[in-house]
């Protein structure tokens, strides 16, 4: 499914929105669902400085949380939680979507995300797959978005398809087309912004 993209200021971390392609709440398997998140959970105590790689990335490992500020503040209470659980390199597909990767490889990251109490509910969906690039290991940058990408996986599974509300906590897959197996993989919400995200594979 094509989606076009329109930037919001929604907190003030201009993220690049889809306008269509987003399901009205989260219903699907096992592998993708919504539930109320304990209150505590989007409390998270204000953070400290923060270190950047040398492509001035936070540097991230698989089952830690990154917090989304609205600002590069890291006194900000987060808005949003994000975390990368598993990655899995070229799944099977869905039976009824078997499509060959276009760009050699399928990278299928399992992510989980937490909105706090304040989030701003007009936002779509902070969590969109052309938020994502991949490097590789001599650090050239691909972009891993395609229609088969998004095709692999059904749309109940992909974390991209759900609203995200305040409060609650989403879990779901995305997946992504890319010509290596191996690098890392960088969260840029709408491209640019006050943080930046990095995760080695």
């Amino acid at each position: 499914m094509v989606m076009r993209r329109s930037v919001l200021p929604a907190l003030s971390l201009a993220l690049v929105l889809s306008a269509c392609g987003f399901s009205d709440a989260a219903d699907g398997d096992a592998d993708a669902s919504s539930t109320a998140a304990p209150s505590t959970s989007s409390e998270a105590a204000p953070g400290t400085e923060v270190e950047l790689n040398e492509r001035g990335n936070i540097a991230v490992e698989f089952g830690e949380e990154a917090a989304i500020r609205a600002s590069s503040d890291p006194e900000a209470p987060p808005m949003l939680t994000l975390t990368i659980e598993e990655l899995l390199v070229d799944p099977p597909c869905d039976d009824e979507s078997e499509v060959p990767p276009e760009n050699g490889h399928y990278l299928a990251f399992r992510m989980r995300a937490v909105a706090s109490d304040d989030f701003d509910p007009r936002v779509a969906s902070p969590i969109a797959d052309y938020d994502f690039s991949v490097l590789g290991s001599d650090g050239t940058s691909f972009d891993p978005v395609s229609p088969a990408g998004r095709a692999c996986f059904g749309p109940p599974r992909l974390i991209q398809n759900m609203r995200v509300g305040p409060g609650y906590e989403y879990e779901g897959w995305m997946v992504l087309d890319a010509p290596v197996e191996s690098g890392a993989l960088v969260y840029a919400p709408g491209g640019e912004g006050p943080n930046q995200w990095e995760w080695q594979f």
